[in-house]
C-alpha cells in the first residue's frame, strides 16, 4: 500500500504572521503601533517566542518595522506579505522540537556511548575550542558533537532526526536574521561549557546529568535568541544599517 505524501507542514510563525497581517489590513493605518508581545500572544493563543517570530517575518516582508524599546509599527498594508517564501521553520519552534528529542538522546548516549564515540566527542570539543580561540564559529564541530550523541544511541532514526533538527535551525531564514545580530563572543563561553558538561556526563555514563546538561544548553540558546531578537537590538541594527524607523 502506497501512502499519500503528507501536506506541507504548517509553520507556527507563518500562521500567526498571516493573522497579524489580516488584523493590520482591517484595523491599522501606516505608522500605527501594534499591540505588545504579551497582548498579541494572549489574543492569538500562542507563546511570546512565536509572536516574535511572526513579527520578525513581517518585518522581513516589509509590513512592519521595529523601533527601539517601543515595538512594531505598520509601514505597509499590502495584501499578502511574502512570509511563505522564508526558508525553514522558526528558530523557537525548532528549539521546542529539540527540547523534546535531544535531552533523551543525551541520556541514552550516556548509557551506551562506546570508547570510540567518547574519543570522537572529545575531538569535536577540541575543534570547538580551537575555532573559538580563532574568534570563529564552530558550526561543523558543534553539529558533529550532536550527531555523535545520536550515533551513540545505536538508533539510525534518531541520528536522522537530530541531523534534520540541526539543519532546520541553521537553514532557517529567521534564525539567520537573528544570528546576524548576536555578539557571538558573548555566548561562545557558555555554549562551550554546556558541551563540556554534556561530555563529562557521557564519560561518567550518567544519563540524568547528561540529559539535564542538554536541557540547559538548549535553554541557553533560546535565551540568547530572545535577547538578540528583542526590539532594542532589532532597532539598533536597523539604525546601524542606515534605516530610519518611522
Amino acid at each position: 500500500m502506497v501512502l499519500d505524501p503528507p501536506n506541507p507542514p504548517q509553520r507556527s510563525f507563518e500562521i500567526v504572521a498571516r493573522q497579524i497581517a489580516a488584523m493590520v489590513r482591517a484595523r491599522y493605518d501606516i505608522g500605527q503601533k501594534l499591540p505588545g508581545e504579551r497582548e498579541l500572544a494572549k489574543s492569538f493563543g500562542v507563546s511570546r517566542p512565536t509572536i516574535r517570530e511572526a513579527i520578525l517575518s513581517l518585518a522581513m516582508a516589509g509590513m512592519v518595522r521595529v523601533r527601539n524599546n517601543s515595538g512594531a509599527y505598520v509601514v505597509s498594508r499590502h495584501e499578502a506579505p511574502d512570509v511563505d517564501t522564508l526558508e525553514g521553520f522558526g528558530p523557537f519552534e525548532n528549539l521546542r522540537a529539540r527540547h523534546l528529542v535531544e535531552p533523551q538522546i543525551a541520556g541514552i548516549a550516556a548509557q551506551r556511548a562506546s570508547e570510540s564515540i567518547i574519543a570522537k566527542l572529545a575531538d569535536s570539543l577540541a575543534a570547538m575550542r580551537w575555532e573559538h580561540a580563532q574568534g570563529r564559529e564552530s558550526d561543523q564541530a558543534d553539529h558533529r558533537f550532536h550527531i555523535l550523541l545520536a550515533e551513540a544511541t545505536g538508533n539510525g532514526v534518531l541520528v536522522s532526526i537530530c541531523d534534520q533538527l540541526w539543519r532546520g535551525q541553521i537553514e532557517s531564514r529567521i534564525w539567520r536574521e537573528i544570528h546576524t545580530r548576536m555578539r557571538m563572543e558573548d555566548y561562545r563561553p557558555t555554549w562551550l561549557k554546556d558541551h563540556e558538561d554534556i561530555y563529562a556526563a557521557v564519560v561518567e555514563h550518567n544519563p540524568r546529568r547528561s540529559s539535564a546538561a542538554m536541557v540547559r544548553h538548549l535553554t541557553h540558546i533560546e535565551e540568547a535568541l530572545m535577547t538578540a531578537s528583542h526590539s532594542k537590538v532589532l532597532a539598533r541594527q536597523a539604525t546601524t544599517e542606515g534605516v530610519t524607523a518611522p
